[in-house]
């Protein structure tokens, strides 16, 4: 892990004890949201891998149908815009990336970063992949490049099959490659340039368009989803 990661998971920690002070009364607010909605656990915690290979309950703010004795759903851990188990108000948390709020508590305790590579399902998961031990040098983020770059491609393949095949062979290795450079790549400079798209998300495609290039010209594996969103801006 670069110096620069090392010290940023310190300021990671301690800039996550102060959002999560000043937003827990709107996670409190959510989560009874959630709770009167139908009655099932506000909040939950499903499982995903962290650094070094070591599985941990990431919190989320209840998305889906409570199904089971811990609230969550059940059936595959992929999830598209589509996937009927989602509940009406877990759609607009989604929208707003609120579900996520929680995880400010994985930052605190270690788990998480507030950026890096975001944390996969333990199933899709191959220890014995070079790949991956590259990835889970760091612990995983809240939010990243890769999901910048991805996300809106990686949501239309798994719709189209989401019974995890594609994902699996065509879209984690395209993740796994972004993940890897950033992981190498990290500097202040980077993870501004990160944070500023995601700040930006929705209001403008500029910075995204830098982001894109930066990760098109360093990670050849990221040429089909970058080329896949070039395709769909306004005016191409």
């Amino acid at each position: 892990m670069s110096r620069w990661l090392r010290v940023r998971l310190l300021l990671d920690r301690l800039a996550a004890a102060v959002a999560l002070v000043l937003v827990s009364p709107l996670i409190g607010v959510l989560v009874w949201l959630v709770r009167r909605h139908d009655g099932g656990p506000g909040l939950i915690t499903v499982p995903r891998m962290g650094r070094a290979g070591v599985v941990f309950g990431m919190w989320k703010i209840r998305s889906m149908r409570a199904e089971s004795s811990d609230g969550r759903a059940q059936g595959p851990s992929l999830t598209s815009g589509e996937d009927r188990r989602i509940t009406p108000i877990g759609q607009r948390l989604r929208r707003l990336h609120l579900d996520e709020l929680p995880q400010l508590l994985n930052v605190v305790r270690g788990e998480m970063a507030l950026l890096g590579p975001r944390p996969e399902a333990p199933d899709f998961v191959d220890l014995d992949d070079p790949r991956w031990t590259s990835v889970l040098r760091v612990p995983p983020g809240i939010a990243g490049p890769t999901q910048l770059v991805v996300a809106d491609w990686e949501r239309e393949l798994i719709t189209a099959d989401p019974d995890g095949s594609v994902y699996r062979e065509v879209v984690l290795p395209v993740k796994l490659a972004i993940d890897a450079w950033y992981v190498r790549a990290a500097t202040p400079r980077l993870d501004v340039l990160v944070a500023d798209t995601l700040a930006r998300q929705g209001l403008s495609d500029d910075r995204l368009g830098v982001l894109c290039r930066r990760v098109s010209e360093e990670v050849p594996e990221a040429a089909e989803p970058v080329g896949w969103m070039k395709a769909r801006q306004p005016g191409d």
